[in-house]
């Protein structure tokens, strides 16, 4: 499924509406732009999982704007992509509740919310799936 397909599904799942275009960033007179809203999201989930010891090599994070809530702020979701299964990516899925609540209340915390809405973590795992998870177990 490719990243478009999975953010039409996400839309969809959460009953948002579609992507709307907004101006170009010349005509925004903030200086927060959805740019630079959905680097801030990556690069705040992309630490979390740092401090839990998953690199670039393991997880690739993306997070892209999926729609409007009600009151009309971007939502952005977080699509995480598995890249290279091995024990701590393994640990990492028992634990994906408690990380999830972690990153949730991180993001609350952020001065991100009061511009945009976050639709939490997706997950997406490489074509070859049961191939790598015969040799970590």
């Amino acid at each position: 499924m490719g990243i478009h397909a999975l953010t039409q599904e996400v839309i969809k799942h959460l009953g948002l509406k579609t992507e709307v275009k907004l101006p170009a960033t010349d005509e925004i007179d903030s200086e927060v732009t959805p740019s630079s809203i959905s680097d801030d999201y990556q690069d705040m989930i992309k630490d979390c999982f740092q401090m839990l010891g998953l690199g670039p090599d393991q997880i690739r994070i993306m997070v892209r704007s999926v729609g409007l809530n009600p009151a009309g702020l971007e939502v952005y979701a977080a699509f995480v992509k598995v890249v290279r299964w091995d024990a701590s990516v393994v640990d990492m899925l028992a634990k994906m509740p408690v990380i999830e609540k972690k990153i949730d209340r991180r993001v609350r915390q952020s001065s991100m919310v009061r511009y945009s809405a976050f639709a939490g973590l997706w997950f997406r795992s490489p074509a070859d799936v049961n191939t790598p998870l015969v040799t970590v177990h």
